[in-house]
């Protein structure tokens, strides 16, 4: 079904044929499966050298992961969004793994992020908001006491923090 008076589509596949449906072939995996590790990140991203946030919010290169959760994850690992991706050593690939795996489950746990009028199908709102360091947070206090910083890229926010994101 296919109705253009809605944002969305559903499509029925059998579950065998799933990974190879036109919508899925290509779609990195799943950041809170086993697939998703520094080897993983560092194979997609090797002849990349597009910044590592525009690479992380590629579908291609690792599936779900949104704005909001990649500011984080690269602000717990300490990496500049505007790194190349394929100048980040493998020790700082497993770091960022570690953060985006770390910040997936606390959002998971409080419920995501409520934005605007978002709220889950039970009327909970997301509680996540509370717990972010650095996403929305432009002139705050990092952790560190310097200011949390935003840039536009790509037409989308990008919240971080000099001094720690290097």
């Amino acid at each position: 079904m296919n109705d253009h008076r809605r944002f969305g589509s559903l499509d029925i596949v059998r579950t065998g044929e799933l990974d190879a449906h036109r919508h899925f072939a290509l779609m990195g995996p799943e950041p809170l499966s086993d697939d998703f590790d520094a080897r993983a990140l560092h194979d997609a991203l090797k002849k990349r050298s597009a910044p590592i946030k525009a690479m992380l919010l590629n579908q291609h290169i690792v599936a779900g992961l949104g704005n909001i959760y990649v500011c984080e994850a690269l602000h717990m690992a300490g990496i500049a969004p505007t790194t190349p991706a394929t100048r980040i050593s493998k020790p700082r690939l497993e770091k960022l793994v570690a953060a985006i795996k770390d910040v997936l489950i606390a959002a998971i746990a409080a419920g995501g992020s409520t934005l605007r009028d978002f709220a889950a199908p039970d009327g909970e709102l997301g509680y996540f908001a509370k717990d972010w360091l650095v996403y929305g947070r432009e002139g705050a206090a990092c952790h560190c006491g310097a200011p949390v910083l935003r840039r536009i890229d790509s037409g989308r926010s990008t919240f971080y923090c000099a001094k720690c994101q290097k």
